[in-house]
């Protein structure tokens, strides 16, 4: 059922299926904070690679170059880089995760890669909106570099 629910939210754009993949986890009442916490952030940092994948892919030039789809796909990296560092609090290194504990031990070092996050996406969506390609692909670059400077560091393997 949810699957289905998911599906038609993305046909309908991904704003919607953001909201939707959010809101799943959080109608469980017999999930904790943390468990929530991290399904929420694990469909969000899937959703987001989706749509890196989805950018890198048409950078390539693997398949139809739609300016549509980039703006759409930056938007939504650039929104889910600016909310998924909400969705660590305490606690939540414990259950179904690949978060290190060095997260919540490092919380300025964590934060601060997470701006960086925030920062390369934004230049992304700038570039992507500019339509300049040679900018976008060294936009896309620098916000694929920041998501692995956090992964390196903050995810397990």
């Amino acid at each position: 059922m949810r699957r289905r629910i998911y599906a038609a939210a993305l046909k309908r754009g991904f704003g919607v299926a953001v909201a939707v993949a959010c809101m799943g986890p959080a109608t469980s009442f017999a999930q904790s904070t943390s468990e929530k916490a991290i399904k929420t952030r694990q469909s969000a940092y899937y959703l987001m690679s989706q749509q890196m994948a989805r950018i890198n892919a048409t950078l390539k030039g693997e398949g139809a170059f739609d300016w549509a789809s980039l703006v759409e796909s930056a938007d939504a990296v650039e929104l889910i880089g600016r909310i998924v560092v909400h969705y660590y609090p305490p606690g939540s290194d414990q259950g179904d995760t690949k978060a290190r504990p060095d997260i919540w031990k490092e919380a300025p070092r964590f934060r601060q890669l997470s701006e960086d996050l925030q920062a390369e996406s934004t230049k992304l969506k700038v570039a992507i909106n500019g339509g300049d390609l040679a900018l976008i692909k060294a936009a896309y670059g620098a916000t694929s570099k920041s998501c692995k400077a956090c992964h390196d560091v903050y995810k397990e393997r």
